[in-house]
């Protein structure tokens, strides 16, 4: 028997973010500045950096407590290859471990069968 899940990939625990960002290879600050861009320099909860010359990525989490926002650069981000894809990866890692951290609650009657193509 099959069954398709549907993993949701909006971030609203940093800490899952963190160790995804972590698995990927970013260098990781919590509580950090990022770099002026537009003028200013932006306060995040989470800072990422590549150990090359790629731009830092950030991330706020909102005041509710709720989804947690990257900032960044667009414009040299946009330029930097492989990070698109990098990015892909922590959302499918952050995905993974939001997953099988909500299976801690169903108890020991909960299977999940991971398959790589």
């Amino acid at each position: 028997m099959s069954h398709l899940s549907i993993l949701p990939t909006v971030y609203t625990r940093p800490d899952l973010l963190e160790a995804s960002l972590r698995h990927e290879g970013f260098d990781v600050v919590i509580g950090a500045v990022m770099a002026p861009f537009n003028g200013k320099s932006h306060p995040v909860d989470l800072l990422a950096s590549l150990a090359d010359d790629s731009p830092s990525l950030g991330w706020i989490q909102g005041d509710d407590g709720g989804e947690v926002t990257m900032v960044g650069d667009l414009q040299r981000l946009a330029r930097n290859q492989g990070l698109k894809a990098r990015l892909q990866r922590v959302a499918r890692q952050y995905a993974l471990l939001a997953a099988l951290e909500s299976m801690d609650g169903f108890g020991s009657s909960a299977t999940m069968t991971i398959e790589t193509p």
